[in-house]
């Protein structure tokens, strides 16, 4: 008789509820986010086990720490959880109570848990995007001074040499001059890790066959596919196209009733955020640079305004990205324009 045990997961604890099948309770508490009282609060329950657990940024450890105990882990869906997130009544006991429940009724809306590769690539991806974020910041705070201090920059670029050399001759006051020279170590500071994170990427990208099948699309480097491969991770989840540019949320939101369909809406803004943003960039760059990109994306332009335009691009490259990474071939110019 199998055991089902809901976790409600925490930084520092978890509360975990532990029924059998015909839904009795075994056993509950609170338990310190520590592998060993994970696994002895585990030990002595019946098996097999199945354990279910919320998506949250921390379950990769969690998972590491209860696999000895554990028959079967399962992550669901936070947003999909509607027996969670509509319930009057909500606390660690009575959510950790209905993942059991949930478990037990086989009632749980599953989410993927990346393999061990795909979460190293997303931690290096996205520390490589922080960075970016973190160097755009550091460059718009001292923008800011620039202008509290009455300056307009003769020049395109305020960071390159002759955008420092203006910058070092300006007449600044003494608060002032030292918030530029300490913005201005930290744009150094982040360029230097920039680099770094860089190269790292691309060895990885030359040493995956996706990532090259990537890189034959225009507007993908090394960067850029191996953004899309942490966020994609597995290709074979997505069975379709669509389901992969649904997961971007790169398609359009519909609603239906009574068997009519209204007008649909704008993108979902669902799934990864991070997918769409990257895609977004390249439909950007595959306008500009790539033929067949260009003439389809100028056609939808007549007649519709050149940001949803521009998502449908990135939608459509999307879905090519599906097939690249689905069949193992490479970017084809003719195949994109007659699709």
């Amino acid at each position: 008789m199998q055991t089902h045990i809901g976790v409600d997961l925490h930084q520092r604890f978890c509360y975990l509820t532990a029924v059998d099948a015909s839904g009795k309770k075994l056993k509950q508490s609170q338990v310190a986010n520590q592998p060993a009282a994970l696994r002895a609060w585990l030990r002595d329950l019946p098996g097999p086990k199945q354990v279910v657990v919320e998506a949250s940024g921390f379950w990769p450890a969690f998972a590491r720490a209860v696999a000895a105990e554990s028959d079967r882990l399962v992550m669901v869906h936070p947003q999909r959880m509607k027996a969670i997130a509509s319930a009057r009544l909500k606390n660690d006991r009575v959510d950790s109570e209905t993942l059991a429940h949930l478990s037990r009724a086989d009632l749980l809306p599953e989410a993927w848990m990346a393999d061990e590769r795909t979460q190293q690539t997303r931690l290096l991806t996205r520390l490589r995007i922080a960075l970016g974020q973190q160097r755009a910041k550091a460059k718009n705070q001292l923008q800011a001074v620039l202008h509290q201090e009455g300056f307009l920059r003769p020049v395109a670029d305020v960071f390159g040499k002759k955008g420092r050399a203006w910058l070092a001759g300006l007449a600044l006051s003494p608060a002032a001059r030292m918030v530029v020279e300490v913005w201005l170590k930290v744009v150094d500071q982040m360029d230097q890790a920039i680099a770094e994170q860089m190269r790292e990427l691309e060895r990885m990208a030359k040493h995956d066959a996706r990532a090259r099948w990537l890189q034959t699309m225009p507007g993908i480097a090394a960067y850029s596919a191996m953004v899309i491969l942490g966020e994609v991770g597995e290709i074979e989840r997505f069975q379709t196209k669509r389901a992969l540019a649904s997961y971007a949320g790169l398609t359009p939101s519909v609603r239906e009733s009574a068997g009519k369909r209204k007008r649909g809406g704008g993108i979902g803004h669902h799934g990864s955020a991070t997918l769409r943003w990257i895609m977004l960039q390249v439909a950007q760059t595959a306008a500009r640079y790539s033929p067949a990109a260009r003439a389809w994306y100028l056609r939808l332009k007549r007649r519709k305004p050149p940001q949803v335009a521009l998502i449908a691009l990135a939608r459509k490259l999307l879905t090519a990205i599906w097939a690249l990474l689905r069949h193992g071939v490479c970017f084809d110019e003719n195949t994109f324009a007659q699709a």
